[in-house]
């Protein structure tokens, strides 16, 4: 039986439904989503199995039929506290301000996410903390000595996270001139975290809500 949440599987969930309403070939999916067509295939497959997904009978791509299934349920399985992280520390009192800095950030790949990341996109809950992903330990020790941060033990509150897979990158957008992942992994990040993750989880969702309302087409 087929795991549709293991690291694969939510790598193609991911692309499923960042892009849609879009309607995908197998190959296409299994090279958005970095993944083997034998893998593509199988995930596919079972969520088709599940109704979630069904591939059309004119030229035999894949569609979500119900996003909204595939991503509460991911959500709620999901556990953003599960990744590494490698903690800072920062002076600088205003949120805003700080994450105003990363503007000048152009050769590391990072991407906020969680309360951070929704301070951006839908302003609800204002963080006390910022969760930052980056691809490895040397991009996060580089981000922060250009930013002047303080190494600490825990309890930083500028906190990079290292992913158990890139595919969190995909479908991140300049927001104000900083790196924000896509909604579905904010969303997804939010649900489960502690300190009002919730609350700002729902906001996104609207947010979700209403961008496939209008992209869709029956």
């Amino acid at each position: 039986m087929t795991n549709l949440y293991s690291r694969k599987a939510i790598d193609i969930n991911r692309v499923l439904l960042v892009r849609y309403p879009e309607s995908m070939s197998l190959r296409k999916l299994a090279k958005e989503a970095h993944v083997s067509l034998g893998q593509a295939f199988k995930v596919s497959k079972a969520l088709i199995n599940e109704h979630i997904l069904i591939r059309e009978s004119d030229n035999y791509k894949l569609k979500l039929m119900d996003p909204y299934i595939l991503l509460k349920r991911w959500a709620t399985v999901n556990n953003f506290l599960a990744n590494k992280f490698i903690e800072y520390y920062t002076d600088e009192s205003d949120i805003s301000s700080f994450i105003a800095k990363f503007k000048g950030i152009r050769d590391t790949e990072y991407a906020f996410t969680g309360l951070a990341g929704a301070l951006l996109v839908a302003p609800f809950v204002r963080p006390t903390n910022v969760h930052v992903y980056v691809k490895t330990k040397e991009d996060a020790d580089k981000i922060a000595k250009y930013l002047h941060l303080l190494p600490v033990e825990e309890s930083g509150n500028v906190k990079f996270s290292i992913p158990q897979s890139e595919g969190v990158f995909y479908g991140t957008r300049d927001v104000e001139g900083v790196n924000v992942v896509s909604d579905i992994q904010l969303y997804v990040d939010l649900l489960n975290y502690p300190a009002r993750g919730e609350e700002a989880a729902t906001e996104i969702y609207k947010a979700i809500d209403k961008k496939w309302k209008c992209l869709r087409v029956d």
